[in-house]
């Protein structure tokens, strides 16, 4: 079903290509907002528009821009909404699946700061509680806004890329793609994603090692 879904969207951007860019924003504002990136399928939606880019349906830097302003815009609300309802109300209106990445990142938010908030936009599941640990600790706007900023300029690219190439191989292919060339592009996605599985493990670790060590 999420998959007819996908599809049906990037038919819809397809045909509307001038509504790209604020579709975008949406998009890349509902992925960095606590908890919604949760019950939205985002991720998957931004990988389809970096195959529209990839493919020369959409322009690439209207949909770029859009993507870091709207993951700015959606960390920063986040931040001031935790803010606002203060850690007791935001503790108890976390679904349960959210609790303990949240009571890990608060930890590691009082312990680096600065550098949570931008390693954090990076790692999915502090991603969904990161704007909400950042508010609850007190951390100041300045800090919180210039790693925000920072951060979402390189998520954007990072977002959309794979899609991207994707979309650019499938136009370089043509109409009648050789099946030899299917064949290396397919292999070079698995052995990709065989290694991504074998490292994430080890990077993830080595992550919440490094930033739960005592400074």
């Amino acid at each position: 079903m999420l998959q007819d879904w996908t599809t049906w969207f990037e038919a819809w951007v397809q045909a509307n290509a001038a509504w790209a860019a604020p579709v975008t924003f949406v998009i890349a504002f509902l992925e960095s907002f606590p908890i919604v990136s949760i019950l939205v399928p985002s991720t998957a939606l931004l990988l389809g528009l970096g195959a529209l880019i990839g493919a020369g349906l959409v322009e690439p830097w209207p949909v770029l821009l859009a993507c870091m302003i709207g993951g700015v815009g959606g960390d920063a609300a986040g931040y001031w909404l935790a803010r606002w309802i203060g850690p007791y109300r935001a503790r108890c209106w976390l679904p349960r699946a959210c609790r303990r990445p949240y009571a890990w990142s608060v930890v590691v938010f009082r312990r680096w700061g600065w550098w949570a908030v931008f390693v954090g936009r990076f790692l999915g599941p502090m991603r969904a509680v990161t704007p909400l640990a950042a508010g609850v600790t007190g951390m100041r706007n300045a800090a919180f806004q210039s790693a925000n900023i920072l951060s979402a300029i390189l998520w954007a690219p990072v977002v959309l890329m794979p899609g991207s190439i994707g979309g650019w191989l499938a136009r370089q292919m043509g109409e009648k793609p050789d099946p030899v060339m299917i064949g290396a592009v397919l292999a070079a996605a698995v052995l990709l994603w065989l290694g991504w599985q074998r490292l994430r493990p080890a990077v993830s670790a080595a992550l919440r090692a490094r930033l739960s060590r005592p400074s």
